[in-house]
């Protein structure tokens, strides 16, 4: 609580509460269903993979992110001067009888879809897969949100975060993403002209990044 309450101040005082667009593909080819996910002052992607499932990336500072280090001082000191990054990575699982993934620990405030190529889905989660496999000589699990942690070389800070991340990557995947671009109020626009019957219900499966974490030394967040 302390966290949020933290960097909420920080951020409103900065920034106030402006949303940032998304205006999606209009005539994306094989469509695929990607999430963005609002967990109230960062986002994320949802993005599928193989076996039905979906793979989120988070990026972060280390030791605010990866070692749970989240007094109110460690928020402001990792927006303001993080010495360390970290990219996070978790599978999800959809719930039988459900048609979309909804993490939990913690669990979002808002998921929104948003229909985009198969393909450069595909290119984006290769990407980030890649990104994370850079530097695997230690993979930190950190049981409170059951992702693991690796260390990134992309400075993180209040104007290169997690929210940042998730607008890049909508627009690698021909998304138009407006307004500025810090909090994680993301709002994703109807696709002008487009009926959601144009959409497949239950999209198909972009290749999947998988997870080497069976192989790789880990190490328990503190």
């Amino acid at each position: 609580m302390a966290k949020t309450i933290a960097i909420s101040l920080f951020l409103l005082v900065f920034v106030g509460g402006c949303a940032t667009n998304v205006y999606p593909q209009k005539q994306p080819i094989r469509p695929v269903a990607v999430y963005v996910a609002d967990y109230g002052i960062h986002s994320s992607l949802l993005l599928p993979v193989d076996g039905g499932r979906y793979v989120e990336y988070a990026f972060g500072d280390w030791n605010f992110a990866a070692m749970n280090h989240c007094w109110p001082q460690d928020a402001l000191g990792a927006l303001l001067i993080s010495f360390q990054s970290t990219l996070g990575r978790r599978y999800i699982t959809v719930e039988p009888g459900k048609t979309e993934p909804w993490p939990a620990h913690p669990s979002p405030h808002k998921v929104q879809v948003v229909y985009a190529s198969e393909a450069e889905v595909e290119r984006v989660v290769k990407d980030l897969d890649a990104r994370f496999n850079r530097d695997t000589h230690l993979v930190l699990h950190n049981s409170e949100n059951d992702m693991d942690f690796v260390k990134d070389t992309e400075h993180y800070s209040i104007l290169n975060n997690c929210n940042h991340l998730t607008a890049r990557c909508l627009r690698e995947m021909g998304c138009d993403v407006r307004g500025l671009v810090v909090l994680s109020t993301f709002s994703v626009k109807p696709v002008p002209g487009a009926a959601p019957k144009e959409f497949p219900a239950s999209p198909p499966v972009a290749t999947a990044a998988r997870s080497h974490a069976a192989t790789m030394p880990t190490a328990g967040a503190e």
